[in-house]
């Protein structure tokens, strides 16, 4: 009886595990989700608008380790305001984060 409890638990565990991989975000799913999320349209040339404003793209971080991802944007508008969105991807799903301990040990 319990080999068959840890027989199905491994078997549990190692289908979680490739329904992880298999549906954690790209890059391209975090930006279409930035995009209708914060209404933030980045062009080809570089140039990135926020409801029709210029704002001037700063920098990213995308890091996928298989289970999860996470990626995280910054812009900076024509006020000097800095907008940060920090965005863990996993099972398909986006998630926002903050400046939180969790942000510090993904990254």
């Amino acid at each position: 009886m319990l080999r068959k409890v840890i027989l199905y638990s491994i078997i549990a565990i190692v289908v979680l595990i490739l329904v992880m991989v298999v549906t954690t975000p790209s890059k391209e799913a975090f930006n279409m989700w930035v995009s209708s999320k914060y209404n933030i349209e980045c062009k080809e040339d570089g140039n990135c608008f926020k409801k029709g404003n210029l704002i001037r793209f700063d920098s990213s971080h995308f890091r996928n380790v298989g289970l999860f991802a996470s990626y995280e944007q910054q812009f900076e508008n024509s006020d000097g305001e800095e907008i940060t969105i920090k965005t863990l991807g996993v099972f398909g799903c986006f998630l926002e984060i903050d400046n939180s301990k969790l942000w510090g040990i993904l990254n």
